[in-house]
């Protein structure tokens, strides 16, 4: 009985883990290699990268961390003081 009751309690926490690392794997992939040791410091400092754009045979990197975003493109430049705005999810 308690078994049961520790597997409903974790069971939607490790869900949503694992769609969560997918979602990063899934980005990670489409990074650039001076994108990846871009985010590297930006890891460092508590940013969780969002999204990977593609445009005009450029990428662009968002990261976030807390209310701040930073963008990486794809030489490794990063600017914390990106002009883009972003959807509010539902």
């Amino acid at each position: 009985m308690l078994h049961t009751a520790a597997m409903e309690l974790t069971s939607p926490f490790i869900e949503n883990r694992k769609e969560t690392l997918i979602d990063t794997n899934s980005h990670w992939i489409k990074l650039t290699n001076a994108q990846r040791f871009a985010f590297y410091t930006l890891a460092k400092l508590g940013y969780q990268l969002l999204f990977v754009r593609n445009a005009n045979n450029c990428s662009t990197a968002v990261a976030s961390q807390d209310n701040k975003l930073a963008t990486i493109d794809d030489e490794g430049e990063i600017n914390f003081n990106p002009s883009i705005v972003l959807r509010e999810q539902k």
